[in-house]
Order: structure tokens, then sequence, then C-alpha cells
């Protein structure tokens, strides 16, 4: 495969993953909230855009609390040079 049709999958792959997670969101919303709440029921659109708003403001696949190697313990990436050296 060429890169660029190895770019195009990707592109495309992205595209439906994020298809398919804003759709599951959007029913379950609907499923949810509307009930429990009282609050109006979401739009696919609505939903992409909720998903892209929690995705910047709790982080996604990339997100900056990892498992530390020597403790296992969380971690804040960028800590440790605000802190200075871990004792």
């Amino acid at each position: 495969m060429s890169f660029l049709m190895a770019i195009a999958v990707a592109v495309i792959a992205a595209i439906v993953g994020l298809a398919i997670v804003s759709a599951i969101l959007r029913w379950l919303w609907n499923a949810t909230m509307p009930e429990v709440f009282g609050l109006r029921a979401l739009t696919f659109w609505q939903a992409v855009k909720l998903l892209l708003i929690a995705t910047i403001l709790f982080g996604g696949p990339t997100s900056a609390v990892h498992l530390a190697p020597d403790d296992g313990g969380p971690v804040i990436a960028g800590l440790e040079d605000a802190t200075g050296p871990a004792d």
C-alpha cells in the first residue's frame, strides 16, 4: 500500500470513527438526559460538537495523565519540571 493510500485510509477511518462515537453519544444523551433532567434531545451535529468540546476540556487518547513507570501511580506530565525533581 502506498503512503498516500495509507493516509487516505487513516483519514477515512478517523471520520468514520468520529461519526460512530458521535452517534453513540447522541443515542446515550437522547435515551437518558431528556427523561432524567428534562433536557432537549440532541441532533447529530450537536453530538459532534459536544464530543469535541469534551475532548478539548477533558483530553482524549493523548491525555496528559499517565501512569509513572516507577510506582504505577498517576502523574501529570510536566508537573515534575514545575516543582523540581522528585525525591
